[in-house]
Formats: C-alpha cells, sequence, structure tokens
C-alpha cells in the first residue's frame, strides 16, 4: 500500500458476474458530489461482460482503476486486493450489485473529519425487487468505540462493511485473515477482526448512506446445500472462536450469537446430523440448560421443538418467511 494518500476516499468494488448491476452502481459512484475520489474495481476473473463495462466507464471516468485478476479468488480476497492497492485517506466497500446516494461519501467523510472517528458509519437500507426500501438501522446501535459496535453485531445488527468509511491505517501494514472463495460472512469475518485489533472509535450519522439490493441470484438467496451450510458454519465459528479469543468481555453476547445461528439453521431444515457433528462445541451450545441461560427459556424450547419435530419446524420456518416477505426483506 502506497504511504502517500492522493485522494479523500478510495471506494472498493469488487466485481464478479454482476453486468445486470454494474452500470447502476457505477453510475452512483461516479454521481457522488464528493469529487476527489477514486473508484477501484477489482475484476474477481468475472466470465460475463462486466470486462467491458468496466473498461467503457474507465474511459470516460479517469478516476475508475481496474485491477483484473488472472483467477477468481472470491470476494473476500478481491477485497483484500482493493484495500492492499488503495491511495484514499479513507477506504470505502461497495458490492457491485448495489449503490450509494450521491451524497453518501460526502456526509461520511464530513462526519469523519470532524469526529476523526476510525470508523464512520451511516444508515442502510434494504432494497427488494419492487423497490421497497426497509431499513437495517445502525445509528445509535454502533456505539463510539469498538466494543459496543462489536456488540451490537453479535446482537443482529447488520455486520456490512459496506456504506461506512474506514481510515486507511486501519489497513496499512495489517494482515488481517483472508479466504479464498469464502462467500458467506466474509464482512463478519473482517469486521470482527478489524474491531478487536485495537480499541476503534466509531462515529455514525443518522442518514443513508447505502442501498443493499436484494438479488435473488446472489449467493446468499440460494437453497442452503449440505455445502453451503458448511461453508457458512466454518466463518461463523471462526468469528466465535476469534471473538472469544480476543474480547472476552463479550463471551455472553458471542455465545448468543452463535446459539441463534445454529438454531435459525436447524429451524431452516437444515441438516442437523452435519451441525452437530462440525464442531465439538456444537452439542454443548445446543444443550437446554446451556440455550436457557443464554438466550432464555422460551428459546429452548422453541429450538428443542425444532431438533423433535418436523411439524413445528416447518410451521415456524414458513411463518418466518411470511413476516419477512411483509417486512419486505424478501
Amino acid at each position: 500500500m502506497d504511504s502517500s494518500c492522493k485522494v479523500k476516499v478510495s471506494v472498493l468494488v469488487p466485481v464478479y458476474n454482476v453486468e445486470r448491476f454494474l452500470p447502476r452502481c457505477l453510475d452512483s459512484l461516479i454521481a457522488q458530489t464528493l469529487r476527489d475520489i477514486e473508484i477501484v474495481c477489482v475484476n474477481d476473473a468475472s466470465p460475463d461482460r462486466s470486462a467491458a463495462i468496466l473498461a467503457d466507464y474507465a474511459a470516460r471516468d479517469p478516476r475508475i482503476r481496474i485491477i483484473t485478476k488472472t483467477a477468481n479468488e472470491g470476494l473476500m480476497m478481491a477485497r483484500k486486493t482493493g484495500y492492499t492497492d488503495a491511495r484514499g485517506e479513507y477506504l470505502c466497500f461497495c458490492d457491485s450489485d448495489d449503490y450509494m446516494p450521491a451524497d453518501a461519501l460526502e456526509s461520511l467523510y464530513s462526519e469523519a473529519l470532524s469526529s476523526g472517528a476510525d470508523i464512520t458509519v451511516g444508515e442502510m437500507y434494504l432494497e427488494n425487487n419492487a423497490h421497497r426500501h426497509v431499513l437495517r438501522p445502525r445509528h445509535h446501535v454502533a456505539s463510539p468505540g469498538s466494543e459496543p459496535y462489536l456488540r451490537a453485531i453479535l446482537n443482529w445488527t447488520t455486520c456490512s462493511l459496506c456504506g461506512s468509511l474506514f481510515k486507511r491505517s486501519l489497513f496499512a501494514g495489517k494482515s488481517y485473515h483472508t479466504m479464498a472463495n469464502q462467500s458467506f460472512s466474509e464482512d463478519r469475518m473482517l469486521l470482527t477482526q478489524i474491531l478487536t485489533a485495537k480499541e476503534v472509535s466509531v462515529a455514525t450519522i443518522c442518514k443513508p448512506t447505502y442501498f443493499y439490493c436484494l438479488n435473488n441470484s446472489s449467493i446468499t438467496r440460494k437453497k442452503l446445500t449440505d455445502n453451503a451450510l458448511k461453508e457458512q458454519l466454518k466463518a461463523l465459528f471462526w468469528c466465535y472462536e476469534y471473538v472469544e479469543a480476543h474480547a472476552p468481555g463479550l463471551q455472553r453476547d458471542n455465545r448468543n450469537f452463535i446459539i441463534r445461528y445454529l438454531s435459525l439453521y436447524i429451524e431452516r431444515g437444515a441438516s442437523r446430523q452435519i451441525i452437530k457433528q462440525f464442531n465439538p462445541m456444537v452439542p454443548k451450545l445446543l444443550e437446554f440448560n446451556a440455550i436457557t441461560q443464554t438466550c432464555s427459556l422460551r428459546f429452548a424450547l422453541h429450538t428443542r421443538m425444532c431438533l423433535h419435530s418436523r411439524i413445528y419446524r416447518a410451521c415456524c420456518s414458513h411463518a418466518r418467511n411470511i413476516i419477512r416477505r411483509i417486512q419486505g426483506k424478501d
């Protein structure tokens, strides 16, 4: 990473199989009212027309830089390529099938300078196929400090990296653990490492800075296969064990986080055999008394019923899907 900061913000955009959505993303970044930015697009060996789209946009706007990888390594590695090569005073992550409001970077940058915070977080909205917007609140939840922010993430606040500003110093000289072809919870893995590396300051602004678009073709929206389940469990337990080792003050929140995820997978009908055998901690975490002490008696009863009643499990999963549709999250 070049030691000289040549622009105010580097926006990091990993690109893979997004030709339908890429123009919308790039248009939103080109239109930012904060002009002193660079847009670092990492083409992760995308097999579609994304390369041609990037070339066309770069020819029209010199702020767009394209890094082309010869082999696909996944979102986590593409982001690492981007932040290693970035030249901005601050870094912002933006996925290529999402977009940002025109004043997002200017608002974030102004608050970052005013507060001096290491991380500046804006509000995120989900956008479904009907263009309905649903708030995923981060203001007032991502409190001024790394431990409160991590606690909020462990208690179901969105762990997305996107729509926030990160001081470049959080990445300079760092060697964050990164896995190739990791398709699930990659945001959680990196953010967990950043928030536990040292005490970082966090500021928030109460205005939208990011629109996360629900894309039915996205890998996170597809049916949960056994292989996908194993990959998700691998990432979640990596985060669980990392927090246990590096943030002992959050032990209860951490166990609540992993138990609720295990229960959710069981409710969705995922293979109970894979779940129970995945990690030696799972049988202990799913004990009735352990769930009662960490979560609640009602949640322990719910999990027990999901484990032993196919009808109850199916009814709960169906009801959850209906609620998500009503909320506009599907």
